[in-house]
């Protein structure tokens, strides 16, 4: 099975290729924004490395992050999948990127925490509940700087985890059918679209 992943949620983006089970393309960059100006080059030499065969499952990491770089990702996806007709897939950008039954969370921005439970579940807690669920006995960690977290006074395991292409694939293989079923299922999108961050109109927009 060939395997292209774009991890593109952070400053710090990246793309992988994996065919049959070997990582035969890999390349990382940094930028904090215009991910596209890298993008699109390291598409292209992924795809020279395919020559004529296809990639099966193009895997898209979908935060939580830069919302803009996530839907970058997403456009290149669509359309590698509407010119080869491979699946894209969508999932969380912070799988595996901890030990298991540790949190994880970032800076949501406008007082906001982002935290992915070790159930796999998301969330936008405030400071105050943040620090309460730790007190609790919730241990954490980070895709945020080590200073960061002392500025807010949070305790973590550890800090500056990073998101990346070859974890969203690695992800991928270490997961059950039932649950790639699910992502498979799951529209592509930015986790940020998805409940509970944004809920669903009770009326349609032309009912209203």
């Amino acid at each position: 099975m060939n395997i292209l992943a774009i991890e593109t949620s952070t400053p710090t983006a990246s793309l992988c290729l994996s065919q049959n089970g070997v990582i035969t393309y890999s390349t990382e960059w940094t930028t904090p924004r215009n991910h596209d100006a890298y993008l699109f080059p390291a598409l292209q030499e992924a795809m020279n490395q395919l020559g004529d065969e296809r990639p099966d499952l193009v895997l898209i990491g979908a935060g939580p992050g830069s919302y803009g770089g996530v839907r970058v990702a997403l456009a290149a996806a669509v359309g590698i999948s509407t010119v080869k007709g491979c699946d894209t897939v969508a999932i969380c950008s912070w799988l595996g990127l901890a030990e298991p039954g540790i949190g994880i969370i970032s800076d949501a921005k406008r007082g906001g925490w982002t935290l992915l439970r070790p159930s796999g579940d998301i969330c936008v807690l405030t400071l105050e509940q943040l620090k309460e669920e730790i007190t609790n006995g919730l241990k954490v960690a980070t895709i945020e700087d080590a200073a960061l977290m002392a500025k807010h006074d949070i305790p973590v395991i550890c800090s500056a985890l990073k998101p990346t292409a070859c974890g969203l694939i690695q992800a991928w293989n270490t997961h059950p059918r039932e649950q790639k079923d699910k992502w498979r299922a799951t529209p592509p999108e930015p986790i940020y679209v998805r409940p509970p961050h944004i809920t669903a109109a009770k009326r349609k927009p032309w009912e209203i």
